[in-house]
């Protein structure tokens, strides 16, 4: 399959309804993602990685590349402003995005996420599931996403052959799920799936607040990586990422007393830490070097009012927080507890 308008062309043989990033139907862009549960089938043994966001990370970022932008050999895109995979993976600065010129990448507007404890060896014809999680206007290149899944021609050692099965729809809030994609019909539905910020804005817990860092997360406040989750360093990378996400991807921007929300997240006490910190070495073929990674995993205990800050903290679960988001790291989950210590369910 060529690049660019042949991929447009094989989704509309196929009747996959495509919506073009300069026309057509409009996309609510407001703060908002949508939930995917993806899952592959193993057509061979695979042999893959302890962690398997990284590799599916690459798999996808090379075959999209391939099959959505039409430049070659290296050389630059001749349709940067409307070609999916420079808007999705090369966004560039905005004109009136001064403030944000300090941040090391802008990020991107999905998250690949494997389950925390993906198993290694996969015998031929197992199902390798993971989530995908797309945000803002990336999510009407969702069939662009499809057609590069079912485009992935291997997965780790020896590149080992894999088929797209099929994707559901799965509501973050709710957990209700649908069907949206399968091999045998190899057709996308339309579906209205999404959750915004202000759907998140749910009462928060009276008592203790356990947030479990459920993959290795990496921040830095002050130019230093920290290696204690103190709420203030975690929501502060929190509101980084979704004040970048809000402007570069979601055509808005986050109107919120930032100094004031700082001031009362200081004041949120961690009461117990049973975090621990992990390293790891992952190949970026993208910079064709190893790299090392280190970040801690694990529960954080907080006591505070919660208020301000539930609607960012319930909506960050999906959109995730600190480096390598968009391979999974970085994923939390809250857990309130009742006043005696015990886990709400």
């Amino acid at each position: 399959m060529r690049a660019g308008s042949a991929m447009v062309d094989s989704l509309s043989q196929e009747g996959i309804a495509w919506p073009h990033p300069k026309g057509g139907r409009e996309v609510n862009t407001s703060i908002a993602l949508t939930r995917y549960r993806v899952t592959l089938e193993a057509l061979e043994p695979l042999d893959l990685p302890a962690y398997l966001g990284s590799t599916l990370r690459g798999a996808f970022g090379q075959a999209f590349r391939r099959l959505a932008c039409p430049a070659r050999n290296g050389e630059d895109c001749p349709i940067p402003e409307t070609c999916p995979y420079e808007l999705i993976f090369s966004t560039k600065l905005p004109p009136d995005a001064q403030a944000l010129r300090s941040y090391d990448e802008i990020p991107r507007p999905f998250v690949i996420g494997p389950p925390p404890a993906a198993a290694r060896q996969y015998p031929a014809g197992s199902d390798l599931a993971f989530e995908l999680i797309l945000i803002g206007r990336a999510r009407q290149f969702f069939p662009y996403f499809v057609v590069t899944f079912r485009e992935i021609d291997g997965l780790g050692r020896g590149r080992r052959a894999v088929k797209l099965r099929r994707i559901e729809v799965v509501h973050p809030l709710t957990g209700e799920s649908q069907s949206v994609y399968t091999a045998e019909q190899n057709l996308v539905r339309a579906h209205e799936v999404a959750v915004s910020l202000s759907d998140c804005a749910s009462t928060p817990p009276t008592g203790p607040l356990r947030i479990c860092f459920l993959t290795q997360t990496r921040l830095k406040h002050e130019g230093t990586i920290v290696r204690r989750p103190d709420f203030h360093v975690v929501f502060r990378a929190l509101l980084r990422r979704l004040s970048s996400l809000a402007l570069f991807h979601c055509d808005t921007r986050l109107e919120v007393d930032y100094r004031g929300l700082i001031a009362e997240a200081e004041a949120i006490k961690l009461v117990r830490d049973e975090t621990r910190w992990e390293e790891w070495a992952r190949y970026s073929s993208r910079q064709g070097q190893r790299m090392e990674w280190g970040g801690f995993t694990g529960t954080a205990t907080y006591e505070g009012d919660f208020t301000p800050f539930w609607p960012y903290l319930v909506f960050g679960q999906w959109t995730h927080v600190g480096k390598g988001a968009t391979f999974g790291l970085g994923q939390y989950r809250l857990s309130p507890e009742s006043p005696d210590g015990g886990r709400n369910p």
